[in-house]
Order: structure tokens, then C-alpha cells, then sequence
């Protein structure tokens, strides 16, 4: 093999292996950018500072004093406060939960509401549910059997209804209609 013959060897072949690397690198064949999923949002830190707003009772269905007693007990109740470097804080991650338990819709729509990134609403929810279930034996417990007497006969008194120790009227509950109802 001659040098001219070598030469144009080398070439071919130091031109392929460069066009497998660019092809294995995929650097250069990236999408560009696409717009950002989640937005500075400051409406909720707005509504802290603003006495008398409607955003709690919008978006949590309580006042901003009921959510701050609420909050209060989560703190109580959680174990590890996040890091000063954090970026969301305790009260929002609390109003994370509680806006996506209030308004029945997705996570997606109430991390977008306080600028909160899919990866992380999974985790604050979680972790604030977590402390919710917890705390919740402290508040939740059943009446005991003269108790349940008791409400019964108010209940009675009220209503109409005997034995009846409560009822769901539907107005913050969905109630689905039986399919066989004709009414």
C-alpha cells in the first residue's frame, strides 16, 4: 500500500469514527429548550401579607386565620422542618396539600398555582399528608356509645330522622345519584 492509498484511508476512517461519535453523543441533536413548566408565583404570599383577601377561601375553603391554626398544627406535628436553603417553604408546602384535598383537581393544577415543579408536589404532598394522617388520631375519634345516643336523639330532635347519628346533604360532597334513580 502506498502513502496516497494510506492517507485516504486515515481519512475515511477517522471520518466515520467521527460520525459515530456524533451520532452516539447526541449533543447536537437535541431539541431546543421548550418553555418552562412552572412560573414564579406570588399570589400566595401576597394573600399572607393582605388582610381580608377571598384567595383562602377560593382556592382552601377556609379563612387566612383557620389556615394558619392549621398550620400551626402541621408544624407542631412535622418532624424535620425544611432547610433555610429551601426553596418552598413549610406554609406553602401546607398550602400545596390543602388546595390540591380542597379543590378535587389535579396535583398538576395546584403546584402550578404556587409555582411548584411536578418533581417536587409529589414529595410536599406526600410528606404533608403523611403528618396529616398522624395528627388526625388526635382530632378524628368516634363518639362513644352514650355519646352516640346523644347525637342520635339531637339528631332526631333537628331532622326528623331516628336512629340517625348524621347526614351528607351534598353541598361539599358529591354524592353520585344511583344509576337506576328515575327522579
Amino acid at each position: 500500500m502506498d502513502d496516497i492509498s494510506a492517507a485516504i484511508i486515515a481519512v475515511v476512517v477517522g471520518t466515520c469514527i467521527s460520525a459515530v461519535v456524533v451520532v452516539a453523543d447526541k449533543r447536537g441533536l437535541r431539541q431546543p429548550p421548550g418553555p418552562p413548566m412552572t412560573f414564579p408565583a406570588r399570589a400566595f404570599e401576597e394573600a399572607l401579607r393582605t388582610p381580608g383577601t377571598c384567595w383562602f377561601c377560593k382556592k382552601l375553603r377556609c379563612d387566612s386565620k383557620s389556615f394558619l391554626r392549621i398550620y400551626e398544627l402541621v408544624r407542631a406535628s412535622w418532624r424535620h422542618e425544611p432547610g433555610p436553603n429551601c426553596k418552598h417553604k413549610l406554609i406553602t408546602r401546607v398550602a400545596l396539600t390543602m388546595m390540591y384535598l380542597a379543590q378535587g383537581g389535579t396535583m398538576d393544577q395546584a403546584a402550578s398555582t404556587l409555582g411548584i415543579s411536578r418533581s417536587r408536589r409529589v414529595v410536599y404532598i406526600n410528606e404533608t399528608l403523611a403528618v396529616l394522617s398522624a395528627t388526625a388520631r388526635k382530632f378524628v375519634v368516634m363518639p362513644s356509645a352514650d355519646e352516640t345516643a346523644a347525637i342520635e336523639e339531637g339528631f332526631f330532635a333537628t331532622a326528623g330522622f331516628p336512629g340517625t347519628v348524621g347526614a351528607v346533604d351534598g353541598t361539599l360532597v358529591r354524592i353520585a345519584r344511583p344509576h337506576d334513580f328515575e327522579g
